[in-house]
C-alpha cells in the first residue's frame, strides 16, 4: 500500500506542475487584455478544460500536500502514522467535497 501512495505522490507532483502551467498560461498569457474579475472567471470555469484543470488542482493539491504532511509525521512519529493518515485522509476528503461543491456552483452561474 505504501508503495502505491509513494508512486501517486510522484504522479501528483507531475500532474500538478502540468495543471499549474496550463492554469497560469490560460489566466495570464492567452488573452492578457481581459481583466480578471469574478464574471470572467465564472465564464471560464464553464468550459470543460478550465473546470478539469481547477478540479485537478484542488484534488491533486490536497492529496499531495496532506500526503507530504503524513510522510513528515511518519518520519518523526512512526507510531502516529496510522491515526494521522486517517485524520488527514478524512480532512482531505471533506475539503475535496467542499471545494468541489464550490466549483460546481460556477457551472450554473453567469
Amino acid at each position: 500500500m505504501n508503495l502505491w501512495i509513494w508512486i501517486f505522490q510522484r504522479i501528483s507532483a507531475v500532474l500538478l506542475t502540468i495543471f499549474l502551467v496550463v492554469h497560469f498560461g490560460v489566466m495570464h498569457f492567452v488573452d492578457p487584455k481581459v481583466e480578471l474579475t469574478f464574471t470572467t472567471s465564472s465564464l471560464r470555469l464553464q468550459g470543460l478544460l478550465y473546470f478539469v484543470v481547477d478540479a485537478g488542482l484542488l484534488t491533486l493539491g490536497l492529496f499531495h500536500g496532506l500526503n507530504g504532511l503524513r510522510n513528515i509525521i511518519l518520519d518523526y512519529w512512526p507510531r502516529a502514522a496510522r491515526p494521522a493518515g486517517w485524520i488527514l485522509g478524512l480532512f482531505g476528503l471533506g475539503a475535496t467535497v467542499y471545494g468541489s461543491i464550490a466549483l460546481f456552483q460556477f457551472i450554473t452561474t453567469v
